[in-house]
């Protein structure tokens, strides 16, 4: 303090003789100089921002309503002010970068930021009530939309200075976007429920190929259009998160996935489809076997002709074929909504790192359930649609020529049958009015399968409703016809022309796209073939008879089968499915037709013997102790033995057949795990699976104890 005062005594003294003697002032030194200079050019900067903000706000009009502003005025402001930011950090503060502190700009842009959020406060506090109604947040996301874009880009200013964001616009949009995905499920609902209720799933265009129904077109369209409007703002520069892309993306798969569900539930599952099995007289009253039953079937016959339920098979086959189409459609719109999505990502990263953003620090492309879970689960019901499809045209449409037509012997008006009358019709015996001697197989299935293989053909792709309509593949399909006996072989020219013509339009994928659902719908035509006659002659009930003399012809309608679903050409090559598949469907319909040759005695014996350690019951093995007893019961109207056996051993047939109808026997159970589809690969049988589960085909290798004797092999 002393010191001070001498130096100020000492300073005032020499300023009075600096005065006396007319002397100007001294020059401040370059230290002096410097804290000056700085302090000016601050003063200045910090007296031009404050000037610029008001010239601001009198260029817009807004001192009137300063702490009321439209979203227009506050949008209009912020563009100024970011222009205005980015002119003080590229010009001003460079050239005064030699006189001013290097924290100037800084303050200069809190000076800004703390008048912005002064005038913008009220606005902010509205859209983040808690208490904003739904129909509020709507409008506030469409009226606001264009005030995001310029305040990230002044934020990103911000926060490259160190500065904090002058608002959270994430936190604000968020709750926003929210209320958008409610509302935007919501009228995917309502478009969904119109669109039903206007389907009559008539093929689109039949003429051009494109053969989906209308309202998988109505529906992607809705999320193709949704999805761009999405992602309108961000592409201006406004906020946008892969957790909101992937919510959108998990709506639209929720309208989807109820689509189909929908489809499904309509139509019904396969196996409700099998008739019910018919009751056993025999283990109730042998006396009253069958009576009568000669009328009732001619009387059947009479009124449910071939023609009539082949027709009907192929007007199954025709609606069906329009929703297998519209299911592929939604296969390969999923892919190119998937695609929109990373496009449309990959252009909004590019734009925020033009912006400043670091590329480092953006979030990677989202993985939506559009990209990975849609498309394996609408190709599940695609299977599962392939398999009702086969059960729709044998179990209903062809019941009256297989379930309640096919191996029924003549009776007499008191029910007895002649056991050395022929068994009729069988599956490989002429039809009735056939000139060229087609068997009765190929009778009913050939204009079916040409049917399923008209419709499902096409050479070109779709259109697309979303912006790349070339990732769209053509409707698959085939045309599976048989015509003509050949070498031994009922073989498919129809077949292989349209094979030829399926590849030639689209490209390898188109064809190998073309070969997966043509495999898939002729499967589910063979399982419930062989459904069918496995039902037909383990539980056929009382209208059938079957002898051991039947073998051979049934064997002959197994052969034939197996060669019309496999359709070889005279040179040997497979244009259905792959032999080694056909073969391990019908496995164990051969073990059963086999059974069915042995004499009664060796049947029973083998029932009763408790040394054959036979199971009750098995899905895969024919030699159960249920199967020899389901034959022997199919004898007792013609086989004194067999009535005999039936009536001694009642009870204990009544407790196997109890366990055998508690285990469904499902040809699609026992052959496939789940949505399985065996796919032909070369000349073997490969497993590709429609889930993500790992492919399984089940094959059994009868046990060498269990086969035949050797007479009935050697018979064969």
């Amino acid at each position: 303090t002393i010191r001070t005062a001498a130096g100020s005594r000492a300073a005032a003294a020499a300023e009075a003789e600096r005065k006396g003697k007319g002397l100007p002032p001294p020059l401040p030194t370059a230290e002096e100089l410097s804290v000056l200079l700085a302090e000016q050019a601050r003063s200045l900067l910090r007296t031009s921002a404050a000037r610029r903000w008001e010239c601001r706000l009198q260029k817009l009009e807004l001192h009137a309503a300063l702490h009321d502003l439209r979203p227009a005025q506050l949008v209009e402001l912020t563009e100024l002010l970011y222009q205005d930011a980015v002119l003080e950090a590229t010009v001003f503060a460079p050239a005064f970068a030699p006189y001013a502190s290097a924290d100037t700009l800084d303050s200069v842009l809190r000076l800004w930021s703390g008048r912005w959020r002064a005038v913008s406060s009220s606005a902010m506090e509205h859209l983040q009530d808690a208490a904003l109604s739904a129909s509020d947040k709507m409008d506030a996301l469409g009226e606001w939309a264009p005030l995001w874009p310029p305040l990230e880009s002044l934020n990103r200013l911000y926060v490259a200075r160190g500065l904090p964001r002058l608002a959270d616009v994430y936190g604000i949009v968020e709750p926003l976007m929210a209320e958008y995905t409610a509302n935007l499920t919501t009228r995917f609902d309502d478009e969904l429920e119109a669109a039903w209720q206007r389907e009559r799933w008539e093929a689109m265009g039949l003429a051009d190929g494109h053969r989906h129904a209308a309202v998988v077109w109505d529906l992607f369209t809705l999320f193709s259009s949704s999805l761009d409007v999405f992602f309108e703002p961000a592409r201006h520069g406004g906020p946008m998160l892969a957790e909101w892309v992937e919510t959108v993306a998990a709506r639209c798969f929720f309208i989807l996935n109820k689509f189909v569900n929908r489809m499904r539930q309509e139509l019904g599952s396969d196996a409700s489809l099998l008739p019910p099995k018919p009751s056993y007289p025999e283990l109730q009253d042998l006396g009253g076997l069958t009576k009568g039953f000669a009328t009732g079937i001619k009387s059947l016959l009479a009124e449910q002709g071939r023609k009539k339920s082949v027709l009907q098979a192929a007007n199954t086959v025709g609606a069906l074929c329009v929703r297998l189409h519209s299911l592929s459609f939604c296969i390969a719109q999923l892919d190119a909504l998937s695609a929109m999505i990373d496009d449309s990502w990959a252009a909004l990263v590019a734009r925020r790192v033009a912006d400043g953003a670091s590329a480092a620090e953006e979030e990677p492309s989202p993985t939506t359930i559009l990209h990975a879970g849609a498309p394996e689960a609408v190709a599940a019901s695609c299977a599962e649609l392939c398999w009702f499809l086969g059960a729709k045209v044998v179990y209903q449409d062809l019941k009256g020529p297989l379930f309640d037509e096919l191996y029924c012997r003549e009776r007499d008006v008191s029910g007895k049958v002649d056991p050395r009358s022929p068994l009729k019709p069988t599956l490989s015996s002429p039809s009735a009015g056939s000139a060229d001697g087609t068997p009765l197989l190929v009778e009913l299935l050939e204009e079916v399968l040409g049917k399923l293989g008209e419709d499902l053909l096409s050479d070109s792709a779709p259109p697309s409703p979303t912006r790349d309509a070339s990732r769209a593949p053509a409707s698959p399909g085939i045309a599976v016809a048989m015509s003509g006996r050949e070498h031994g072989r009922w073989s498919s020219s129809v077949l292989a022309e349209a094979a030829a013509e399926a590849g030639g339009g689209g490209g390898a994928q188109l064809e190998a796209d073309n070969s997966e659902l043509r495999d898939a719908a002729v499967r589910g035509v063979l399982v419930a073939v062989v459904q069918a006659l496995e039902r037909i002659l383990l539980d056929g009930g009382p209208r059938r008879v079957f002898v051991p003399g039947d073998a051979p012809s049934l064997l002959e309608d197994v052969q034939l089968l197996r060669e019309f679903f496999v359709a070889r050409d005279a040179e040997g090559t497979v244009h259905g499915l792959a032999e080694e598949e056909v073969d391990l469907v019908s496995e164990r319909l051969l073990g059963i037709v086999r059974l069915m040759h042995l004499p009664t005695g060796e049947l029973t014996a083998r029932f009763v013997d408790e040394a054959e350690r036979l199971p009750d019951t098995d899905e895969r093995d024919p030699f159960t102790r249920a199967n020899l007893g389901r034959v022997v019961l199919h004898r007792a109207a013609a086989d004194p033995a067999a009535k005999a056996f039936v009536a001694s051993h009642r009870a204990w047939l009544q407790r196997v057949l109890q366990r055998q109808d508690a285990k469904p026997e499902s040809v699609r159970e026992r052959c496939y795990s789940g949505n399985m589809l065996l796919q032909r690969s070369g000349s073997g049988a490969t497993v590709a699976a429609a889930t993500s589960s790992s492919p399984q085909l089940k094959v059994t290798t009868p046990e060498a104890e269990r086969t035949p004797s050797s007479e009935v092999t050697q018979s064969f």
